[in-house]
């Protein structure tokens, strides 16, 4: 598990500066748990800690030390939280913790079962791969090359979402090390940004100048035809969203619908960003006819959309 300081604490929660929450995760890209966070929360006197009825997860809120009330709606006393007590929160519930002294909250945070058979078994009991990489983990980044970088990730960070978390300095050579190591013309020169995309993606992004450049973006019917595609909870919402950024184009008449095969009720759709590469929103049902055929699973969704380690 990975331990930190959550910098995101601000979106957790309302009230005195003095609150914190330390966050340990358990991504299922690492340890295949149905556990997606154990969060120790400290909140001082009338300090809020809020449940996200849109996340999707279930929570279990026990109290360490300190007193509450809990309130699932409207602004009564609401009830009363000790030592000792707990609050189980099922997905999408509304809920909120009033401290009325400093308390200490440990929250657990689970995907709800309907998404978990989703998930590959938990770790230990995966086989050891007969194939494959030796010592790989897993996959550590994708990387796409763009016409202008300040324009991708302009739109990568203030449309999709993404943080920036660094930029390298040209990268040229005067003998044939461009083409040695990265196999293009050995006059080439690269500039990169890495962004992490989301809970489970680093993305890097190069733009490079060469004397013998193609500048055409591939079609998805070409050889090196590509796409980058977005989970999300509501895709009617979400491509409403994207049909006002600018820029933007949406292909088709939005959203359609698979009706058979092995990923029937698959909902998807197709967008262009600006410069013209090919993404996709897709949302999937509970349950896909594929899974009657293979204990393996596709990964996937994540219950909610973080840059957090």
């Amino acid at each position: 598990m990975i331990v930190t300081d959550s910098a995101a604490a601000s979106t957790v929660l309302d009230g005195d500066g003095r609150s914190r929450l330390w966050r340990c995760l358990a991504r299922r890209g690492m340890l295949f748990s149905e556990c997606e966070s154990v969060d120790h929360v400290t909140l001082e006197k009338d300090s809020v800690l809020h449940a996200d009825p849109e996340a999707g997860t279930e929570c279990l809120w026990y109290v360490v030390r300190g007193d509450a009330a809990f309130h699932t709606a409207g602004h009564g006393p609401g009830r009363p939280v000790r030592d000792g007590h707990a609050v189980l929160l099922p997905a999408g519930a509304p809920g909120r913790l009033v401290a009325g002294s400093a308390t200490e909250v440990v929250v657990v945070t689970c995907v709800p079962d309907a998404v978990a058979r989703r998930l590959p078994a938990r770790a230990p009991s995966l086989p050891a791969p007969a194939r494959g990489i030796p010592t790989a983990t897993n996959v550590d980044h994708i990387a796409y090359t763009v016409p202008d970088l300040d324009e991708a990730v302009r739109f990568f960070v203030d449309v999709l979402g993404a943080d920036l978390l660094y930029r390298e300095d040209t990268i040229r050579s005067d003998d044939d090390w461009m083409r040695e190591a990265l196999n293009v013309h050995p006059r080439a020169t690269a500039d990169i940004a890495m962004l992490r995309l989301g809970p489970v993606t680093n993305l890097e992004l190069f733009q490079y100048t060469a004397p013998d450049q193609n500048r055409a973006i591939p079609r998805n019917s070409d050889v090196g035809g590509h796409h980058l595609a977005f989970y999300v909870r509501d895709i009617d919402a979400a491509t409403a969203y994207l049909r006002r950024q600018p820029g933007v184009r949406i292909l088709g008449d939005g959203p359609r619908t698979v009706t058979d095969g092995p990923i029937a009720g698959d909902r998807w759709v197709y967008f262009l960003s600006p410069w013209g590469m090919q993404m996709e929103l897709i949302s999937l049902p509970g349950k896909l006819p594929y899974e009657d055929t293979t204990p393996h699973r596709r990964f996937g969704p994540c219950a909610d959309w973080s840059a957090a380690p």
